[in-house]
């Protein structure tokens, strides 16, 4: 049975989740996989359509697969928020281990359509399909200068019933829950509703639970919410915001004279891990391999 499967079903066992973090570089990259090594965890490498554009598929899956093979851990290797089918089925072909199909802007019958046939694509391959029915809000940025009321605002909350539905209709493996959590960073704490995980989770208790916008919700709710049965969940503002930070204090600290990319990357390969680490303890993932 390929590994995505097989952590998703021990993770869901032993009750916490696998961390899921963007990446769209080799700094990125060597970041996750290096934090991922140090604590002894499996990890999710994804990225989104944006991201794969910029680094390309096939060229993906051989950097992870031999950053993989050089640390020994096991990274699964995710297509996230694919906004199509033909993203999908190249995903599959190139050889990424999960697929998050993304048709929540759709209407839903197409969504349904789309998200049937991933499925079949996929299991033929043993590789889990994550769907999402309700449009998860925000974007992957950094948004700490608006006001906390800008996502507060969002309010397309998952039916619990829908949810049963539209998964019984799919057959997806992962459902994409919405309780609060919305992508990026913001000047306020995000609130997650944990009663409304909690009936989302008795909705579908064989299926497997991700939580997106997982940057900026407090420590404890984030616990509560891998006790209740998340297994998934996804990390890339904090990243992004490290990265860019740390590099340009590099650039601008005026005794800077190097212009080896060796030599200015190591710092912001080290504030990106960090991150990934404290994430990974969090989690509960550390020690699992």
């Amino acid at each position: 049975m390929p590994k995505a499967f097989d952590w998703l079903k021990r993770a869901q066992a032993e009750k916490f989740a696998i961390g899921a973090f963007n990446g769209a570089s080799m700094e990125t990259f060597r970041a996750i996989v290096q934090a991922a090594a140090k604590l002894h965890s499996p990890v999710i490498i994804e990225a989104s359509h944006g991201e794969v554009e910029f680094f390309g598929m096939h060229e993906m899956v051989a950097a992870v697969r031999a950053l993989e093979a050089d640390f020994k851990v096991p990274v699964i290797l995710n297509l996230d928020h694919a906004p199509d089918l033909e993203s999908c089925l190249k995903a599959l072909e190139a050889g990424f281990d999960y697929v998050h199909f993304d048709g929540s802007k759709m209407p839903y019958e197409e969504n349904v359509k789309i998200a049937k046939i991933v499925v079949e694509a996929a299991h033929q391959k043993g590789i889990p399909v994550e769907g999402e029915m309700d449009h998860i809000g925000g974007s992957s940025a950094d948004h700490r200068e608006d006001l906390a009321s800008d996502f507060q605002q969002i309010n397309a909350y998952t039916d619990p019933e829908r949810a049963r539905l539209f998964v019984e209709e799919t057959g997806i493996d992962t459902f994409a829950s919405f309780v609060g959590n919305v992508h990026g960073l913001y000047g306020g704490h995000k609130n997650i509703d944990l009663d409304l995980l909690k009936r989302v989770r008795e909705a579908l208790p064989n299926k497997f639970l991700s939580l997106h916008g997982g940057s900026g919700i407090p420590y404890g709710q984030i616990s509560q919410a891998v006790e209740q049965g998340i297994v998934k969940i996804n990390v890339n503002s904090e990243l992004r915001v490290a990265f860019r930070d740390e590099l340009k204090k590099t650039l601008d600290d005026p005794n800077q004279k190097d212009v080896a990319i060796y030599n200015l990357m190591p710092k912001t390969i080290e504030a990106v891990q960090e991150i990934v680490e404290e994430k990974i303890l969090l989690f509960g993932s550390a020690g699992k391999i």
